[in-house]
């Protein structure tokens, strides 16, 4: 009998040197690509699954993070006219921060062209103002906890999923994807309560193993912020771990498709740690959520600084990044295969 560490490499396998499992998509209507912990490949998974996805259903993105970064990648030198703090500052705060704006969101091939092509996608920008926010968040929670008021608990803390449906109403979205700060106080907070389902990177080194047992037991565990705030609220719910994305998985040069002897270190660490959180996941077996993803290395710079899916990148081209001349290698096939599994489980 296969244990959950030989499914996870035989799937691995599958996707780098054979023919790629199809995954059966667990058909959520929210997602959130959250972590607790910066320089994971967040936004870079966050922007390859709004491309994918957007092939296949009307998609609203949204970025959460006050660095900005998938707005950055987005929009490039332009700033947004309108942001997400447009709707959310008025909701939380009161007409004091100015009427809410009804509609936040942007084309996104108009703004990314490799999105052309696809189903209808809309982006909704960040703000760096996002920084601030928490405290603005905390402040109104507690207050209307000291007069013993849960619906308006659950009103604040619903404010950014009331926002993001109303968005995805007018624009024909049926799918709602946000990519996250690493920080869980303010937005990560909302996102979380908004999201049906969660994608956690988990890089394949040790602060990564803490910041992800972190993320677990926050939304576990019933003497920490997020759930105590919801049951205040009158029992609102904590998402599900959608999927586990090991990043930075480096390969074995002794057998294709292997990972090497350190990232299956922590790849065993974090299968143990998800193991301890059975209900954290909507899977029978919590091995069943992970998925391996490579150091995307020359072509992850690409991606990422011309704002092309990896799975629009060929094999032998060549594209210019910083005044260098990169060549797209042969091994973004089971990148591209990667991506499109992870994208298909959602």
């Amino acid at each position: 009998m296969l244990t959950g560490m030989d499914k996870i490499l035989e799937r691995h396998k599958l996707l780098t040197t054979g023919v790629p499992p199809v995954p059966a998509g667990l058909g959520y209507k929210i997602y959130a690509v959250s972590n607790l912990r910066g320089g994971i490949g967040k936004t870079s998974l966050a922007f390859n699954l709004a491309y994918e996805l957007s092939r296949r259903t009307n998609l609203l993105v949204a970025d959460l993070c006050p660095q900005c970064n998938l707005t950055e990648l987005v929009f490039k030198t332009q700033r947004p006219a309108v942001k997400l703090t447009d709707a959310l500052m008025p909701k939380i705060m009161g007409s004091a921060f100015g009427e809410e704006q009804e509609d936040i969101s942007y084309i996104m091939s108009d703004r990314a062209e490799t999105f052309k092509g696809g189903k209808r996608c809309y982006f909704v920008p960040g703000d760096p103002e996002l920084f601030a926010f928490p405290s603005m968040l905390y402040q109104q929670l507690n207050n209307a906890l000291a007069r013993s008021n849960p619906t308006a608990i659950a009103n604040l803390l619903s404010s950014l999923k009331s926002i993001l449906r109303k968005q995805a109403d007018l624009k024909g979205c049926d799918t709602i994807l946000m990519d996250t700060s690493p920080f869980y106080a303010g937005g990560t907070h909302l996102a979380w309560a908004a999201a049906d389902a969660l994608i956690v990177p988990v890089r394949v080194d040790e602060n990564s193993m803490y910041s992800f047992e972190m993320l677990l037991k926050i939304l576990s565990a019933r003497d920490r912020d997020f759930v105590q705030w919801n049951d205040r609220a009158g029992g609102l719910t904590s998402p599900k771990i959608a999927t586990v994305v090991m990043t930075m998985v480096g390969a074995s040069t002794a057998e294709p498709g292997l990972p090497d002897n350190a990232s299956r270190v922590y790849v065993e660490r974090a299968l143990e740690i998800a193991e301890n959180y059975p209900n954290a996941f909507p899977y029978k077996d919590v091995s069943d959520a992970f998925v391996l993803a490579d150091d995307f290395r020359g072509s992850g710079r690409i991606s990422g600084a011309l704002s092309i899916p990896l799975t629009q990148l060929t094999i032998g081209e060549f594209r210019r990044v910083d005044r260098r001349r990169l060549q797209v290698n042969k091994a973004i096939g089971r990148y591209q295969n990667q991506i499109r599994y992870i994208a298909g489980m959602l």
